[in-house]
This record gives structure tokens, sequence and C-alpha cells, in this order.
């Protein structure tokens, strides 16, 4: 089996997928997608998932994993993407869910303990201050419009990882690559991606998708929620790009944060590149400077 891969991480619309991408298509690297929305099937053009082209040319895992009807867990997804170390191929992990990456390099306990005084820690917290604490998760996507005003649900989602955070922070963090892009740069790529979502047909893909017993989080997916109550006629097309551009900056706020407090990442700044090539090639001397990342299955 692999014990080590080369990670790439950024977040959304930095451009880490199409580099991988392009490493892999002239390396013959298998690439990992480390992306919680990637895996659910017929949700392909709001995920900005690898397109069949891509996938003539690379081969993926991780991706198409479970019906979008299905809850998947973390531990689901270490599962699943296990038996792409089982070959003897290189191997390029690359996404934005810094959970999935930290499970993929640290480690995951599928049962973290109880933990009584954090509960109460966070009982004491009036709601905008465990909110602003819960969207630093990675689990707060996974909560529909109602939960997020529970302070139950916030509690919730902050019991299931901070203990597993906790165990983490005792044990040294791997070096990784990421992508880094100035904000404003970062913005009107979303601002682009969410137009060319539109245009490329996102209102009939959730068309197909509604009227099926959706999990929470493929129901609260950054851009199907906005198309669904597009379909209802609840938002117009331009007020849900407009709403979904600015949950993806959010969105994209958060992971940066997540990155920077659980990862030890090794920054690319991408301004100054001219051309992907270019910009792989900068990815590709950094993973020869810090080496493969140790994988880590328990």
């Amino acid at each position: 089996m692999n014990t080590a891969a080369y990670f790439l991480v950024g977040p959304t619309a930095s451009g880490k997928s199409s580099v991988a991408q392009h490493i892999a298509g002239r390396g013959g690297q298998l690439v990992v997608s480390a992306d919680s929305m990637n895996l659910y099937k017929g949700m392909d053009i709001g995920t900005a998932k690898p397109d069949a082209n891509d996938r003539k040319t690379v081969d993926y895992a991780g991706i198409d994993l479970a019906d979008p009807t299905e809850k998947f867990s973390v531990a689901n997804y270490l599962e699943a993407v296990k038996p792409a170390f089982g070959s003897d191929r290189e191997i390029i992990v690359a996404g934005g869910t810094g959970l999935y990456v930290k499970c993929l390099t640290e480690g995951f306990d599928d049962m973290p303990p109880e933990n009584s005084a954090l509960r109460a820690e966070l009982e004491q917290l009036d709601f905008q201050s465990l909110e602003k604490r819960a969207q630093t998760s990675e689990l707060y996507e996974t909560l529909t419009s109602d939960d997020r005003k529970n302070p139950r649900r916030l509690i919730r989602i902050l019991e299931k990882e901070i203990p597993i955070i906790g165990k983490w922070n005792s044990q040294p963090k791997p070096k990784i690559v990421g992508l880094h892009v100035e904000r404003e740069e970062l913005c009107r790529r979303i601002e682009r991606r969410v137009e060319q979502m539109y245009a490329s047909g996102l209102l009939d893909e959730a068309k197909g998708l509604m009227g099926r017993e959706l999990s929470p989080t493929a129901l609260q997916a950054i851009g199907y929620a906005e198309a669904f109550a597009v379909l209802r006629n609840e938002l117009t097309i331009y007020e849900a790009m407009k709403k979904t551009t600015v949950r993806t900056r959010q969105f994209a706020k958060r992971q940066m944060t997540w990155f920077r407090n659980q990862l030890n990442v090794a920054w690319n700044d991408t301004a100054g590149f001219q051309s992907l090539e270019k910009l792989a090639d900068a990815v590709s001397s950094a993973w020869e400077k810090h080496g493969a990342t140790p994988v880590v299955f328990d």
C-alpha cells in the first residue's frame, strides 16, 4: 500500500483541481479527490467536478461515491478511498475539505470521547459567539438553515469535530502544499465560476434532483440550495447567483481559517503565473522540496 501522497489544498476556485489534473495528465498519477461534494453522484456542475473529458485522461478516486439521498461520513470517505492507496501508482490528493486531508495525514478516531468540559464551555456562549465558532467547522455546511439557528445543533457539530482535533494537536503536523489566491482575485474567480455554473446547465441538473429525499448536506449544498429556490420561484436567477457568490466567498474564508489553524501548509502564491503549466511546475517543485506526505489509515 502507498503510505505517502502529494497533497494540494486551497480554497474553492483557487485552481487546485486544474493544477492536479494538469500534473496527472502529463505524469500519470492517480488523483484522489478530497472534496466532500464531489462524492455525490449527479451533482456535477455545481461542485465543479472533473468532467468526462478530464476523466478520460486522468484516473480519479473519491468521486461519485454516494447517492445524494445518502448521508456520508468522514469514516465512509476514508473507507471508500483506501483501496486507491493499494496501487503502486503515485498519488495526488487534491481538494478543499480540510477535514478529509487532516484525517488522511493524521488519522481519524470515528468515536471521539465525550468531552463534558467542552459542552459546558459551549453552553455558556451566547448565540452569536457560538454561531461564529461553529462556522469555522468543516461540518457547518452539513446543517440545514433551521439547524443553523439551533444552538444544540451548533454545539453538536463542535462536539463531533473538536475532540478529534484535540488529539491531532498533540502530534506534529506534516507539511503539505497549498495554493493561495489574493482576496480580490479569488472573489472574481468565484463570480466567474457561478456564472459558468448557470451557463452550463445548473438549473437543469437541480431540476433532476428535486423531489428526491436529499441528505441535509446535498440539500443545503452551495449553488444547489439557491437553484432549488429558483425552481420553486422563490428567487430570480440573478438573486440566486448573487446569493451563491456570497455563500461561496464565506465558505472560502472558512476554508482558509481552517487550513491555517489545522494544517501545516506551504503556501504557493498564484499571482504572477501566466499559465497553468507554469503554476503546475511551481507546485511540482514544492512537492520535490517538501517530499510526499505520509498517509495514515488507523
